[in-house]
């Protein structure tokens, strides 16, 4: 009893953490345009968009590009569609 207590606890484990990553989808979803606001000043950068996973649907769905201020000299790693034999899955940008 206790083994198969056990097993049931790992299994419930490993499904609850496999269903809180994020997932691979076969292609790169189509990137989307958006067009910029106004730079609200001239030391603004661009932060290009990310892509976000939704567990409910299996699916990302873009979120938009946004300017932010500048961030004690440190520079901001684009975020990127990594590929392996799963499939494609979104690596987010960092600083």
């Amino acid at each position: 009893m206790k083994k198969l207590m056990l097993l049931v606890s790992l299994i419930s484990i490993v499904a609850f953490f496999s269903s809180c990553s994020a997932g691979y989808v076969s292609e790169e979803p189509t990137y989307i345009e958006t067009a910029r606001p106004m730079r609200p000043a001239s030391n603004y950068v661009w932060i290009e968009g990310d892509w976000r996973w939704n567990n409910q649907t299996r699916s990302y769905s873009h979120q938009n590009g946004r300017w932010q201020a500048p961030n004690g000299g440190r520079e901001y790693k684009p975020g990127h569609w990594d590929n392996s034999p799963r499939g494609y899955k979104w690596k987010k940008g960092h600083r």
